[in-house]
């Protein structure tokens, strides 16, 4: 991933512009990138970071290219795998060369090539692999183990990505708006939001979602944090059929407010299922437990128009009921008043909302006329507390029982009035047959007497 020093952009009258492909430019990015993929390729096994960086260092790059070039190196290095040396500890093995040498010397003896062939063979170390082992704790002396290579247009593609990531991690607030044509990649994007646990809103739109953001700098904490998973989430957001991102964001050395806009048509990406670990291990202990319900991630998006969407975290079900979780955390106040509101102004699905004490959120704000429940947590969540609100939203098991034989005694009935009027029906069928037979013999009878 790109840093902000590493973005081809500019301000100007308060706007954020970063550089848009102008003549050969492209062209220029892609055949720098394939120099630099050719040198980490013969590297790998062969190099250490140091030499590698000294190798990329030796191609030829105009002025007007350095910065780009420099965001090129960075991502080669992100697809570097670097070894920090083998299982004796850099430390211990200085020491040890140190100290045999030191009394070497004392001996009149000292003879450089000796000592690390004695100190190698002591540790079952291959002689020629020692001096490089030495310094392997250093970051510059770190191994060039393997190298995840790519064509130069990915790269450049990459560096594309890598420039609006850059710009997000200076956010305040972020407003995305996307348009898909499958249903399915909103609650791939929407699971992604939640994977990465940031603050945001949903609006349902004409043709598609607006999604309100907090970005890192409207944080007064974990800022470095919170942006990487803001960043992270941008190929999802890319890979919706139309997007676009509006954002203002605090830019340069001095950190000052600017505006910045990008839109484009989407890049797919595979649909994953991923949830956070807590709610996995929600789904695990309630699926271990039996009380009856049982539950899956949800591919549900709850809308009430004019109010906000909910994305469920877990959907679970007993027998006819099924009842909603979203693990809310404990990142903002604002997402649970959001939820309560949902909730209030009619929504009309029974839904646990988990949220961490932190928030300071008392439970009894959800009343108990509407089919909403909130589960204040403190720690780890506790399936047995998420059964008992299921159960409070949904119904108990009882009552599911109830109304299934009172459904089964319907049924019955039914069946019983149907015979009933069949065994009538049938019934009549016969005696109007008889009737009518009857009433033919009279007829022939009368019809055969000589008068």
């Amino acid at each position: 991933m790109l840093t902000a020093d590493l973005v081809r952009g500019y301000v100007r009258n308060g706007e954020l512009k970063v550089t848009k492909w102008r003549g050969d430019a492209k062209e220029r990015a892609a055949e720098i990138a394939g120099r630099y993929l050719t040198i980490a390729e013969a590297a790998a096994g062969n190099a250490n970071r140091g030499e590698l960086l000294a190798s990329l260092g030796t191609v030829d790059v105009p002025a007007r290219d350095r910065k780009l070039a420099d965001g090129l190196k960075k991502l080669i290095l992100d697809r570097c795998d670097f070894d920090a040396g083998g299982a004796t500890p850099p430390v211990e093995l200085r020491a040890e060369v140190f100290t045999m040498a030191a009394q070497a010397r004392r001996d009149g003896a000292f003879d450089r090539e000796q000592v690390l062939a004695r100190v190698a063979a002591r540790r079952e170390i291959d002689p020629d692999a020692i001096e490089g082992l030495l310094y392997s704790d250093l970051k510059q002396a770190h191994r060039l183990s393997a190298f995840a290579s790519t064509s130069a247009e990915l790269l450049v593609r990459d560096y594309d990505l890598g420039q609006i990531q850059a710009v997000l991690l200076k956010a305040e607030r972020v407003t995305f708006r996307v348009s898909c044509n499958a249903a399915a990649r909103y609650r791939d994007l929407f699971r992604k939001l939640k994977f990465h646990r940031l603050l945001f809103t949903i609006e349902r739109e004409a043709d598609g979602y607006r999604i309100e953001v907090d970005g890192p700098f409207s944080m007064l904490r974990s800022t470095t944090k919170y942006g990487l998973q803001l960043a992270l989430v941008w190929p999802y957001i890319r890979a919706c059929d139309r997007y676009s991102v509006d954002a203002t964001v605090r830019w340069g050395k001095d950190k000052k407010r600017a505006h910045f806009e990008h839109a484009g048509k989407g890049v797919a990406i595979p649909i994953e299922e991923a949830v956070p670990s807590e709610v996995a291990a929600v789904l695990t202990k309630i699926g271990e437990r039996k009380s009856g319900w049982t539950g899956e991630i949800s591919d549900a998006i709850l809308s009430l128009p004019g109010v906000g969407v909910c994305v469920p975290d877990l959907v679970f079900s007993r027998g006819e009921q099924r009842a909603y979780l979203e693990v809310l955390g404990f990142w903002s106040r604002a997402a649970v008043w959001k939820r309560v509101e949902l909730m209030e102004a009619g929504l009309d699905v029974p839904i646990v909302f988990a949220v961490s004490s932190r928030l300071r959120v008392s439970e009894a704000v959800l009343g108990d006329d509407v089919p909403g429940a909130l589960y204040v947590y403190k720690g780890v969540m506790s399936a047995k507390a998420i059964e008992e609100r299921l159960d409070l939203v949904a119904g108990p098991a009882d009552a599911v029982q109830k109304k299934s034989s009172a459904k089964t005694a319907s049924k019955k009935k039914t069946a019983s009035k149907k015979k009933t009027a069949s065994k009538k029906k049938t019934a009549s069928k016969k005696k109007t047959a008889s009737k009518k037979k009857t009433a033919s013999k009279k007829k022939a009878t009368k019809k055969d007497t000589p008068r």
